[in-house]
């Protein structure tokens, strides 16, 4: 477990230093890849559609707005 935690701070800390939009796109990606793997999942079907509209409407609030960022640029 503590292994775990230390790769979790690890990449917290890297993601916070990531520019507004690297971590847009960090987070666009990472909700629309999820997505795409529930879908896979549940449906059997390829959500692609789902996935990257996900993706791209992340993608455009955090750019945006910044809501998930922490860091003050």
């Amino acid at each position: 477990m503590n292994a775990v935690t230390r790769l979790y701070r690890r990449t917290d800390e890297w993601a916070k230093g990531l520019s507004r939009v690297r971590h847009a796109a960090l987070l666009g990606t990472s909700a629309g890849v999820g997505v795409l793997t529930v879908g896979l999942l549940l449906s059997g079907d390829l959500p692609l559609v789902q996935a990257l509209t996900m993706g791209l409407v992340m993608f455009s609030l955090e750019c945006a707005f910044g809501a998930f960022q922490t860091t003050e640029e």
